[in-house]
């Protein structure tokens, strides 16, 4: 695979911020549980503030951040539908979450060990943590640890 640019980098981490923000927004819609509605409604309001502090840093290398990834809007589909299973409605949409931030934590690492500014790693650095931690929060909702 080809080494990406800075600005290509950037770019994919705010397309991968701006999914989740809006994957969060629509599973804490159809979720029953209010623990798992209000964590995901804080990861959404969470993942549009991480792709608000990245778009600065694309700016300043020329880029523009746009909407977000086709491959997402498919998943977050892809998460409807499996919702919509009578039995574990709410299992259902967390495994999807816990696989998107799989995801997400997967794009920061690649980011943190190829093209990134200087300017902007210990932002994604801490960015990184915060999926990683959430990821965990999901998991200890679903089992009733919180």
């Amino acid at each position: 695979m080809a080494e990406r640019t800075e600005r290509e980098v950037l770019h994919h981490l705010i397309d991968i911020c701006k999914d989740g923000e809006r994957g969060f927004r629509s599973a804490a819609e159809h979720v029953n549980a209010p623990a798992l509605k209000t964590l995901f409604a804080d990861l959404s309001a969470q993942r549009k503030q991480f792709a608000e502090e990245l778009e600065p840093h694309l700016h300043r290398l020329g880029g523009s951040a746009d909407g977000g990834s086709n491959g997402a809007a498919f998943h977050r589909g892809w998460m409807l539908l499996r919702g919509f299973v009578p039995a574990r409605h709410d299992h259902a949409i967390v495994t999807e979450a816990e696989r998107g931030e799989h995801a997400a934590l997967n794009a920061y690492k690649d980011a943190l060990n190829g093209m990134l500014p200087p300017t902007v790693t210990d932002l994604v650095e801490a960015q990184r943590d915060a999926i990683a931690d959430a990821n965990e929060r999901i998991h200890a909702v679903e089992m009733g640890d919180e």
